[in-house]
């Protein structure tokens, strides 16, 4: 335990810890900062800026509000083979295909032959010749279609203000009326089809047109009342106010735990070296497990620590609001979802750390991380998409209890997996720092077998 408290003590005086907590202060001041603020102030009947498509997380639903918020569901396909098709036309025009593979943004052109097939499509959806599509009424799509919106062809009241009422329904009219307005010529089922075409043409992963992004983009609907009130009820209820929030916290602190905490555990153990105090490692005085354990009890400590008092930013408000309305909330949800949420994933970061670090005395441990991280990150959709081996759960809304308890098992064996592998690393790297003690492991000898065959092969070239 004392050396447990040392190396606490080593990690608090150290540079890169001050830089690592400055980068998890700068996100969460960016992301999570005053969204819990935001959303009492909204309750209280100050809305926010950015309404959106959203209702306050905190507010109980009235039978005379005008708006109940709005939902993603698959309930009304008319409406989402709308609004993919209104987006297909845009990109269609332009010949430029938006695809996000692993997480990042993608322009995709498409030949004369595949813009062919492209029309095509268009046009056995909508019914309408090419000459039909290039000249559309301009009322011919609704003013708003799931995300998108035209504010041209949106209608404003007596006083000024654009209704934003959302026109994600499909017209039903007669057949006639489809030049008029969009009405699809095929079935739901025929249209995922064509849209399982249009993902194969396009070739990269994550465009508008995998069943997922259709419904997650145009799959949005208005809540009924009973709806809105069926979801301030697992708010109160089931989350205890304080769920929805300390899910979204974790979101956020998660992408940032999943990469830098590396170059603190890295930097612990290179600091031995640099600083010529081998001779602590090497010490006998101290065993090798008692030494691997203390520093990687440590590096997790000084990591979540700092996590842990940001969240009182948003817990203090949230308890603060329950005494006001006399509901009851829970006051360890932070504590428990940091516990279970995060932790593992800073077990695992840490233990890669310290093995990699001690097999090869190098940092080569920092580039394994930060090519797990941008392969998880990109991967990973934005909620309700954890695997087995996903390193970041993601959750990135206040809203889906469901969700989450949808897919409870699978991330609870997605954190044992992940508590297991950092075991593992763990043991692996106490028996590598046993064996550099007796002098049965030589980082240089391991370097030359595994790089110096290469870097023979490389510099062949060379020799005259």
């Amino acid at each position: 335990m004392k050396l447990y408290f040392k190396e606490c003590k080593k990690i608090a005086a150290s540079v890169i810890y001050y830089f690592f907590i400055a980068i998890l202060v700068f996100s969460w001041f960016q992301n999570f900062r005053g969204v819990t603020k935001t959303e009492i102030n909204w309750e209280k009947g100050i809305p926010p800026a950015d309404i959106g498509f959203e209702r306050s997380l905190l507010s109980k639903p009235s039978e005379e509000d005008d708006y109940f918020g709005s939902k993603v569901s698959e309930d009304d396909p008319a409406a989402i083979m709308m609004g993919v098709t209104r987006a297909l036309l845009s990109e269609y025009e332009s010949n430029r295909y938006a695809t996000y593979p692993l997480g990042y943004y993608k322009a995709i052109t498409l030949s004369d032959d595949e813009q062919k097939r492209v029309l095509e499509i268009l046009c056995k959806i909508t019914g309408l010749t090419e000459e039909q599509l290039k000249d559309l009424p301009e009322d011919y799509f609704p003013a708003v279609t799931g995300t998108i919106i035209s504010f041209d062809a949106m209608s404003a009241d007596e006083n000024g203000n654009l209704n934003t009422v959302m026109g994600n329904r499909a017209d039903t009219g007669s057949e006639d009326d489809k030049y008029k307005h969009f009405i699809s010529q095929v079935t739901y089922e025929h249209f995922k089809e064509l849209m399982q075409e249009m993902e194969s043409i396009i070739g990269e992963n994550g465009s508008q047109y995998s069943p997922e992004m259709m419904i997650t983009y145009f799959g949005m609907s208005e809540m009924t009342y009973e709806e809105a009130c069926g979801e301030y009820s697992q708010t109160i209820s089931n989350d205890k106010v304080t769920g929805g929030f300390a899910r979204l916290f974790c979101d956020y602190m998660g992408l940032e735990l999943g990469l830098y905490p590396i170059f603190l555990v890295v930097l612990i153990w290179m600091k031995d070296r640099m600083g010529n105090a081998s001779e602590l490692i090497y010490s006998k005085k101290i065993s090798s497990a008692r030494l691997v354990v203390s520093r990687y009890l440590a590096s997790i400590t000084m990591v979540l620590l700092p996590v842990l008092l940001l969240s009182f930013e948003s817990l203090v408000p949230l308890i603060s609001f329950g005494v006001e309305k006399g509901i009851s909330v829970d006051c360890f949800a932070y504590i428990k979802y940091i516990l279970w949420w995060l932790l593992p994933e800073v077990m695992a970061v840490s233990a890669i750390g310290i093995f990699f670090t001690l097999l090869t005395d190098s940092p080569i441990a920092i580039a394994i991380q930060f090519l797990w991280w941008m392969v998880d990150k990109g991967v990973t959709g934005l909620s309700g998409d954890t695997k087995a081996a996903t390193l970041m759960i993601r959750h990135n809304t206040l809203r889906g209890y469901e969700i989450i308890q949808d897919e409870f098992q699978m991330i609870c064996r997605n954190r044992l997996l992940m508590a297991g592998i950092s075991i593992l690393f763990v043991i692996l790297s106490i028996w590598v720092l046993k064996f550099k003690r007796k002098g049965k492991i030589n980082v240089a000898n391991i370097y030359h077998k595994c790089f110096g065959h290469m870097q023979d092969k490389l510099s062949f070239g060379s020799k005259k």
